[in-house]
């Protein structure tokens, strides 16, 4: 059994497409009430154009609110979990389940959030796990409490160490590299998903909080010379950065950004749909994160700075 933590969209797109595919699946939501949602209308995925492409009934998996996950495994322990919350709520995630992380053994943790800084914290949190870093380019849009559309397909890249005891890994590729694989998901192991987390980083840095500010499509920023320079800059300063600190990167990334901007051209980042919800948004486990890196290599990222503080400020509903 496969334990998904987070019902957003990317949970809601893993979760319908693994049981769909024959996986067994525990998905764990916020409320009690999309528990219910989904218990009595299943999960639907419907692709681009608005046709279904999955759809799997109620009772094809188990659902539940993450405030009995004490409870429900104090009978079945959790052996996989894919973290699929935003960065904001891993804190609360980890509170509810933490009793059960100081003392269950042997269980595999695939993160999926955006950003730096939540691995750590998932690693104290729960000290006898094996933690998977994980990031994937898979697009999703939540249209409503059980289903969603697949905006665009993409790679999921999951951190891999020979080094994890030789049972652990085996039991991973048995029960999620390959259950994945048959549901569908472009999946590779990587053993430098490091490098990977840190590409995936700028690029979110880069694109999401412009989007926000300008409340722009993704593909909107490659319309004017100067909403390409504004992303030049951000990606300048992240780079200096990176080199500061000795992050390895490439040069072909600043082109990987603005092709990223072409093949979801009509997609909303989620930092923009967090903006118009008046919800907490990543930027300070994006942006932010860049610029805490700056700091304490004794540069500063000014133009990161004021992207973060203009996105917090705008969780205040206006009027």
């Amino acid at each position: 059994m496969i334990d998904i933590i987070g019902a957003g969209s990317l949970g809601l797109l893993f979760a319908g497409r693994l049981s769909a595919s024959g996986a067994t699946v525990r998905l764990w939501t916020r409320t009690l009430e999309q528990a219910h949602t989904i218990a009595r209308e299943g999960i639907t995925v419907l692709d681009k154009e608005g046709q279904v492409a999955v759809h799997v009934s109620g009772d094809q998996l188990k659902v539940a609110p993450l405030a009995d996950w004490q409870r429900l495994n104090s009978q079945t322990s959790a052996r996989w979990i894919m973290f699929l919350t935003k960065q904001g709520a891993i804190e609360e995630v980890l509170e509810q389940i933490q009793p059960v992380a100081q003392t269950e053994t042997g269980t595999g943790i695939i993160c999926l959030q955006n950003g730096i800084g939540h691995i750590e914290r998932i690693r104290q949190a729960w000290p006898k796990a094996v933690v998977y870093p994980a990031v994937t380019t898979e697009g999703a849009k939540k249209q409503g409490a059980a289903s969603i559309v697949h905006a665009g397909s993409g790679v999921t890249e999951i951190g891999y160490s020979e080094e994890v005891e030789g049972e652990h890994n085996t039991d991973f590729k048995q029960y999620v590299l390959n259950r994945l694989l048959a549901a569908g998901f472009d999946v590779c192991l990587s053993k430098e998903i490091e490098k990977g987390i840190y590409r995936k980083l700028l690029i979110n840095a880069v694109i999401n909080p412009l989007t926000a500010v300008w409340r722009v499509r993704n593909g909107e920023l490659l319309s004017e010379p100067v909403r390409i320079h504004m992303m030049r800059k951000l990606y300048d300063e992240g780079i200096q950065v990176y080199e500061a600190h000795g992050i390895r990167w490439e040069s072909a990334w600043w082109d990987q950004i603005m092709d990223v901007c072409r093949a979801t051209a009509e997609n909303h980042s989620s930092m923009l749909a967090d903006v118009l919800a008046h919800s907490m948004t990543e930027v300070a486990s994006i942006n932010g994160q860049l610029v805490q890196m700056a700091k304490r290599a004794g540069i500063s990222a000014p133009t990161h700075e004021v992207l973060w503080q203009l996105i917090e400020g705008m969780r205040l509903k206006e009027g």
